[in-house]
C-alpha cells in the first residue's frame, strides 16, 4: 500500500478561503468593521476564559477554540484589507513565538502551515506555565486594543505587520494554554464559515431518502393547498389538502392574538425542499422508513417530530419580532439562530446539512408564509429536485 502524503492547511490557503466569505471586502468602512469584529471576538474569548478560576468543561474548551477561530478569521481579513498576507504575518509571528519561548528553530519552509505553529508549541510545552496564563490573556486584550488606536493610515506597513503578528502569536499561546491545537482552530473555523457562507458552485447535500423505495421516499414534485376557513365565532383556521385529500388536522394560531401561525406547516415544506428532511411531513404523508427499524425509531419517530416542531416554533417567535424576516437577504440571517438550530438537531441525520441550507429553508419558508398570511391561503408548489418552493394565489 502506498502511504499517502498528509497535506496540512497552509496559512495562504486559509486566507484565500476565509476572505471568500468576507462580506465587508471593498467597502469604505471595511477595516474598521473588521477590527471591531476582531475586538469583539477577542472579548468573547476572554469572557469565556474568565471561568478559569474553576475547572473548565470540554464544552468550554471547544467554545474557546471556536472564539479564537473567529478571531483568526477577523485577523486574517483585516490583514487582507491592509494589503498584506497571512503568510508574511505568520513568518514574523513565528519568530516572535520563538523569542517568547527562548528557542531558535530554523524555519526553512516559507509557505507556512498551521502545524508548524503547533510543532513549536509542543516543543516548548513545558514552558507554558499556568501562572502565566492570566498575563497572556491580558496581553491579548491589550494588543488587540492597540490595533484599534488611531487611523490605519497613520501606521507604516512594518508597524501594521508588527501589531498583527503579535496578535497572531497571542492567539496561538492562549489557545495552547487551553489545550487548543492551532491547526484544528483554523480548520474548524473554515468548516464553520463555509457552512455559513458556501464557496461558489457548492450543491445541496444528497437527499436522505435518495435510495429508498417509493413507499419510503418523499414525492419529488407536489402541491399543497392551504385553505383558510373560520369557525362560527369567526376564528380562522387552516386545512391543508394534497391531491384533494386533507392532510393533518385543522390548525389555528393557538394564541389569543392572531399571528398567522396556522400557516406554519409551510416551514416544514421549506425544510423538506432545502434539507430533504421533515419528520413532520413524513409522518403526515405516511412515508416513515419502516424497513429500517433504527431509522424509523430515531430519525422518523416522535422525538424527531417534536424537535422539528420546536425549531419551527422557536424561529417563528424570533421572526415575529422582526417582521417575519421580510428584509433579510441571503447571507444576513442572524448566525445565532443558525447556531441554535444546529445545536438542536445534533445527533440527527439533518445535522449533516450546512447552515446555508438552513438559512435558505428559513428565508424561503417565511417568504411563502408572508404571502399565505396576507392573502389568506394559497397553493404551495414543492420541487425537491430543483430545491424550489413557489406560491400561487388560491383559486377555489
Amino acid at each position: 500500500m502506498v502511504k499517502q502524503k498528509i497535506i496540512h492547511l497552509t496559512l495562504s490557503d486559509y486566507q484565500r478561503r476565509a476572505c471568500a466569505s468576507n462580506q465587508f471586502s471593498g467597502k469604505e468602512t471595511a477595516i474598521d468593521q473588521l477590527r471591531f469584529g476582531l475586538f469583539g471576538e477577542i472579548g468573547s474569548a476572554l469572557s469565556l476564559v474568565k471561568k478559569s478560576h474553576r475547572d473548565l468543561q470540554t464544552a468550554d474548551l471547544v467554545g474557546i477554540g471556536e472564539e479564537l477561530g473567529d478571531a483568526l478569521w477577523y485577523l486574517t481579513t483585516t490583514i487582507s484589507e491592509y494589503g498584506s498576507n497571512l503568510n508574511d504575518v505568520g513568518i514574523t509571528s513565528l519568530a516572535k513565538l520563538q523569542k517568547h519561548f527562548g528557542v531558535n528553530r530554523d524555519t526553512h519552509e516559507q509557505n507556512l502551515t498551521f502545524v508548524q505553529f503547533d510543532g513549536l508549541v509542543d516543543f516548548c510545552r513545558s514552558k507554558l506555565k499556568h501562572e502565566n496564563m492570566l498575563n497572556q490573556l491580558r496581553q491579548l486584550g491589550i494588543n488587540c486594543g492597540r490595533l484599534m488606536e488611531g487611523e490605519e493610515n497613520n501606521l507604516t506597513t512594518s508597524q501594521h505587520l508588527d501589531q498583527l503578528s503579535t496578535i497572531l502569536a497571542d492567539i496561538v499561546i492562549v489557545g495552547a494554554h487551553f489545550e487548543q491545537n492551532f491547526a484544528s482552530i483554523a480548520e474548524n473555523n473554515l468548516i464553520k464559515i463555509e457552512s455559513r457562507w458556501p464557496p461558489d458552485g457548492i450543491a445541496h447535500i444528497p437527499l436522505f431518502d435518495e435510495h429508498r423505495t417509493l413507499l419510503e421516499k418523499f414525492p419529488r414534485n407536489f402541491s399543497m393547498k392551504f385553505i383558510q376557513l373560520s369557525n362560527p365565532s369567526g376564528k380562522p383556521y387552516v386545512i391543508q389538502q394534497m391531491n384533494g385529500v386533507n392532510i393533518g388536522d385543522r390548525l389555528t394560531d393557538n394564541r389569543t392574538q392572531a399571528d398567522g401561525y396556522r400557516f406554519h406547516d409551510v416551514f416544514h415544506l421549506a425544510y423538506l425542499v432545502h434539507l430533504g428532511w421533515s419528520p413532520v411531513i413524513r409522518a403526515l404523508l405516511k412515508l416513515k422508513r419502516k424497513s429500517d427499524s433504527d431509522i424509523d425509531e430515531n430519525e422518523d419517530g416522535a422525538r424527531a417530530i417534536i424537535i422539528e416542531e420546536g425549531i419551527a416554533t422557536w424561529i417563528f417567535n424570533h421572526a415575529h419580532r422582526r417582521d417575519y424576516f421580510e428584509n433579510i437577504q441571503t447571507g444576513r440571517l442572524d448566525y445565532n439562530i443558525l447556531k441554535q438550530v444546529a445545536d438542536m438537531v445534533e445527533g440527527y441525520e439533518v445535522a449533516a446539512c450546512p447552515m446555508w441550507q438552513w438559512e435558505k429553508a428559513i428565508l424561503d419558508g417565511f417568504e411563502i408564509f408572508r404571502k399565505l398570511n396576507e392573502i389568506g391561503g394559497g397553493n404551495v408548489h414543492v420541487d425537491i429536485n430543483q430545491r424550489t418552493l413557489a406560491f400561487e394565489p388560491f383559486t377555489p
